[in-house]
């Protein structure tokens, strides 16, 4: 008799326990498929264009990125992070770059003295400008 009645309250503790797991398992599997849903919404619609991608990776690439060998321009911007950027982040990114491409201060002048090859023609610019503009409304949606 003691047995079963012990085997009985362990029966009865187990299953209050899996049910317990079990409404844990679903809060954390809730709360994990929301995060994946509002980081989707956050990157909804952002695309690098093949015109833009190719201008970054000559121009841009080589010092904002994690290989970059200037703290400050990573610090300013890391094109590999703007796809997972919140919607809000990335329209300021795009208000940033239609800002330095009008002005022509990006690539800096000094990088321009050293490497010309790296200036932003007036065909790049305005492609800049395009996808940035075009970007900007899309995540701001």
């Amino acid at each position: 008799m003691y047995f079963a009645r012990n085997f009985s309250i362990t029966n009865l503790n187990l299953t209050e326990m899996n049910k317990k797991l079990s409404i844990v398992t679903l809060l954390v599997l809730s709360i994990f498929f929301l995060q994946c849903a509002s980081s989707k919404k956050s990157m909804a619609g952002f695309e690098y264009t093949d015109s833009v991608n190719e201008i970054v990776q000559g121009k841009c690439y080589g010092c904002h990125s994690k290989d970059g060998k200037s703290d400050k321009a990573k610090n300013a911007l890391m094109w590999d992070n703007v796809p997972t950027m919140t919607a809000s982040e990335q329209a300021h990114i795009m208000d940033e770059i239609l800002k330095v491409t009008s002005e022509r201060a990006m690539p800096p002048k000094g990088m321009v003295e050293r490497m010309p090859d790296k200036a932003l023609t007036d065909q790049e610019v305005q492609v800049f400008q395009k996808w940035a503009t075009d970007m900007k409304k899309r995540v701001s949606k």
